[in-house]
């Protein structure tokens, strides 16, 4: 891969565990995107134990953009819709001024859980962009 230079960007991950995709024992690429981060988490309650896992890649904008709704009160973030997968969220970050966009993509393997995907989007609303593309 050649080298690839991001914009800065911020995010909220008190609530995470995020390692790089060699820690993860993960390839640099997923379906040809470059692999940026794994981030892991968990909800826990008193006889319950609701994990969460997501992927940062990187990817440029075209015209074929799936439907998408914004998250409430996020700069950036937006959902992307699928209707028929709900043991996963997909976000798309899209860089200020530039065809270049992250895409997060979160998997409940135990499906649904408001908590999980409460925590899910808390982070997608800390998303920004520290630099310009």
């Amino acid at each position: 891969m050649r080298d690839l230079v991001l914009p800065a960007f911020e995010m909220d991950c008190r609530d995470w565990l995020v390692v790089t995709p060699a820690q993860a024992g993960l390839p640099d690429e997923v379906a040809g995107a470059p692999l940026l981060a794994v981030l892991s988490t968990v909800v826990l309650g008193d006889d319950s134990f609701r994990p969460a896992s997501g992927v940062l890649t990187v990817g440029l904008l075209d015209e074929d953009v799936p439907p998408a709704r914004p998250v409430d009160d996020a700069q950036v973030a937006a959902e992307l819709v699928d209707d028929e997968d709900d043991e996963s969220l997909r976000f798309v970050l899209p860089a200020p001024r530039s065809r270049l966009a992250l895409l997060a993509e979160f998997r409940m393997p135990d499906g649904p859980d408001v908590e999980v995907k409460d925590r899910i989007e808390s982070l997608m609303r800390s998303f920004r962009w520290a630099a310009a593309a």
